[in-house]
């Protein structure tokens, strides 16, 4: 069954340095609070950053977006509108639109998160790519609730997510979850997992095949 309790998937919310944006339900409405708390902290779509955060070559920020304490950003990362990204992330060569990155997360290669939220001391590989909108563009609807056109994935704390992984929209993951290379998942996947890829592989010698 889907979990969509804010216990259930972030268990440092108070270490959060804008822990207001948690004050809500369930994880379903946490990007609305995100776009209310960011019209108040970043008017006239202003990027804050906190002074001690480290801002390499070659990034792109487009307010508004709201980054916090010893962050490293960059090089070339492009950060989109809507945007907050907690304390002690390295975030690296990686487009990130519309989302929620908690503290000490580590996002340092190519990939794609979009409208989604990713919990305290996550790790995603490169090439990993959280997808926010469907084939058809039809509303995101999970357990027969409309989430909107433009929601991507739920990421517990702690979790790692290897290389190459895509997720579908409107994705739960729960906490301290391990996600293989390559996997492509949708729905709910529950804490404390092991989600394997295994694709068969055959082997030849060259001369017979």
């Amino acid at each position: 069954m889907m979990e969509t309790k804010l216990e259930y998937y972030f268990k440092k919310i108070k270490e959060f340095p804008l822990p207001e944006i948690f004050a809500v339900k369930d994880v379903c409405n946490i990007h609305k609070k995100k776009t209310e708390l960011l019209e108040k902290l970043c008017k006239n779509e202003a990027v804050v950053i906190d002074k001690s955060t480290k801002v390499k070559e070659g990034v792109v920020i487009e307010g508004p977006v709201w980054i916090g304490k010893n962050c490293v950003i960059g090089p070339h990362a492009f950060i989109r509108k809507g945007t907050i990204i907690g304390d002690n992330c390295e975030i690296g060569r990686i487009e990130i639109k519309g989302s929620v990155i908690m503290n000490n997360v580590k996002a340092h290669h190519h990939g794609y998160i979009g409208d989604s939220v990713i919990g305290d001391g996550v790790n995603v590989g490169a090439g990993v790519v959280f997808t926010n909108f469907k084939l058809h563009g039809a509303d995101i609807v999970v357990e027969g609730k409309n989430i909107g056109r433009k929601f991507g994935a739920i990421v517990g704390d702690n979790t790692s997510i290897g290389c190459n992984t895509v997720t579908a929209p409107g994705t739960f993951i729960g906490p301290d979850v391990w996600i293989y290379s390559l996997c492509s998942l949708n729905g709910f996947i529950p804490k404390n997992s092991i989600v394997k890829h295994k694709p068969v592989h055959e082997v030849v010698d060259k001369q017979l095949g």
